[in-house]
């Protein structure tokens, strides 16, 4: 940062930095919001498969998945059919193996037709056979089976766009807006403390942690990073809990979302958990928010006085661009696997993890490391995007607060002269 604009920044008044870094965030948060409910989804998505989780349909192992799924086949077969023939698949004997599998009316043989199916798709995991399952062909359910199989298939290979287009075809374009009310509050609580006390933060950790003149202060710029998001999160952690899960519910239809706005949200969550359910994932997203703070605000600072100094650029919005689109590209290369767990155990069900150490070691176990950087791409049009937006803003923001700033005291020593 330039000598004249480190001056400048401190003769702002602390209340209009923190108005500055409020109103920044928000900006940037309108234009980036619907990149943010898509990562969401895509963090969210290995969720959906896993016994116990907030999904309905997801009592049953993933390999049973199109066992699960008959009562909406044609064949009308419920699902507390499914599940109870999928429950005797571990007892022994392959008996039931050889047993027909021809529909008919008889719910009996219906049942047995579900068995065969979920244990030909056990089977089929141990010993590929180059034939089909005996019977699937011969069966509506068993082509109803395969069919939901390879949707599931297919589902869980999509990618960004896809997950966009599949997003906005069942749910309408404003599901990419699932949560903003909440996201708003978020961005206004989170920004106001983690940005706009950076800067006092940072002046005082360089004053009790004195350094050599030209040295960058890259351990105190740290400190100061970490701090303001451990305050931040310590003081509204509620608002982060209430947007991650309001977003993950925009993947289901309108009738099985289970909050209809942030007030609903707050007080349900409060009234089935009370005060830990709020504060759910305290620890984990403190300690993403500290890299992201640390990555953002650091990083930007560092690239920005680069170029100040080296005179590649003058103090003026290209610059900020500049520094910011750096800035994005570190933070969401450092903070993707700390985002994931976050997110994931944010959305969990009550008792799914025991604490954030326990789902990252159940994502790695399950999903395997390559799971940590799931949504990285709208991770990073998204968090990118955010960087140079809000940066751009807040210094602008700045500026226009600098000038009300200087024109509120020409006013006031007008009136004290006017006065005496």
């Amino acid at each position: 940062m330039s000598p004249t604009s480190s001056t400048a920044d401190a003769q702002l008044p602390l209340s209009l930095k923190i108005a500055s870094a409020g109103l920044a965030g928000c900006t940037a948060d309108l234009m980036t919001f619907p990149l943010d409910t898509v990562k969401v989804w895509l963090m969210v998505r290995g969720e959906e498969a896993k016994p116990g989780a907030a999904n309905p349909s997801s009592s049953l192992p993933t390999k049973f998945a199109p066992v699960e799924s008959a009562r909406d086949s044609s064949t009308g077969i419920y699902k507390r059919q499914a599940v109870a023939a999928s429950q005797k698949l571990d007892k022994p004997g392959l008996k039931k193996f050889f047993k027909p599998t021809t529909m008919t009316t008889s719910l009996k043989k219906k049942t047995t037709a579900i068995r065969f199916s979920a244990y030909n798709a056990k089977l089929s995991k141990i010993v590929p056979s180059p034939i089909k399952p005996y019977g699937a062909a011969r069966t509506n359910f068993g082509v109803a089976a395969v069919a939901q199989s390879q949707s599931i298939a297919s589902r869980s290979s999509a990618g960004l766009v896809r997950t966009i287009i599949n997003g906005v075809k069942q749910n309408g374009f404003l599901s990419l807006y699932g949560g903003f009310a909440a996201g708003l509050q978020r961005q206004v609580s989170f920004c106001a403390v983690r940005i706009g006390l950076y800067d006092s933060v940072k002046g005082f950790y360089m004053q009790l942690i004195p350094s050599s003149t030209n040295s960058k202060q890259v351990p105190q710029r740290i400190l100061a990073g970490a701090t303001t998001a451990i305050m931040a999160a310590t003081m509204f952690q509620p608002t982060e809990v209430v947007k991650i899960r309001m977003q993950a519910q925009t993947r289901l239809p309108a009738s099985q979302r289970t909050y209809t706005s942030s007030v609903q949200a707050y007080r349900s969550i409060f009234r089935h958990g009370g005060i830990p359910e709020l504060w759910k994932g305290l620890g984990a997203n403190a300690t993403r928010l500290s890299v992201v703070n640390v990555s953002e605000l650091v990083t930007y600072d560092l690239v920005k006085e680069f170029i100040l100094d080296h005179k590649i650029l003058n103090d003026n919005p290209v610059c900020h661009f500049t520094s910011a689109f750096i800035s994005g590209f570190v933070t969401t290369l450092v903070a993707s696997p700390v985002d994931v767990v976050k997110t994931r155990y944010m959305n969990s069900p009550l008792g799914t993890y025991k604490n954030p150490i326990h789902c990252t070691k159940t994502l790695f176990m399950q999903e395997g490391m390559k799971a940590f950087y799931k949504g990285f791409v709208p991770s990073y049009l998204r968090l990118g995007s955010w960087n140079i937006v809000m940066f751009v803003s807040y210094e602008e923001y700045k500026v226009l607060a600098h000038a009300y700033n200087n024109q509120h005291r020409v006013k006031k020593i007008n009136h004290v002269a006017v006065t005496s």
